[in-house]
């Protein structure tokens, strides 16, 4: 008979190691990366709101909540979705099967 150990690896923490493919971590990284994309308009929003000069300008205010609501909109919609792939795919990785060595 040839019966084979199987040893779980560990870190020097002796936290068994889990198996993480590649696409795992692509997946991951371009989820983190179409989140950063938002980072340049939410700067020009951010500009926009952070401008407190004197006085305001009521048109301008009004002709700019339009275009900005619908941006930000957009964003939450965006974010929402790209934080529920992300638990998803953090949960997927918590289940991965541990790094087993055959000896």
């Amino acid at each position: 008979m040839n019966e084979e150990k199987v040893k779980i690896m560990m870190t020097p923490n002796q936290q068994p190691i889990k198996q993480v493919s590649y696409q795992d971590m692509y997946a991951m990284k371009d989820t983190l990366e179409q989140l950063e994309s938002w980072t340049d308009i939410l700067m020009v929003v951010d500009k926009h709101f952070a401008n407190r000069k004197l006085p305001l300008n009521k048109k301008k205010i009004a002709r700019d909540y339009y275009s900005l609501s619908q941006i930000f909109g957009s964003f939450m919609d965006d974010f929402s979705n790209c934080i529920d792939r992300l638990e998803t795919q953090l949960d997927q990785l918590m289940k991965k099967e541990k790094v087993k060595i055959s000896q």
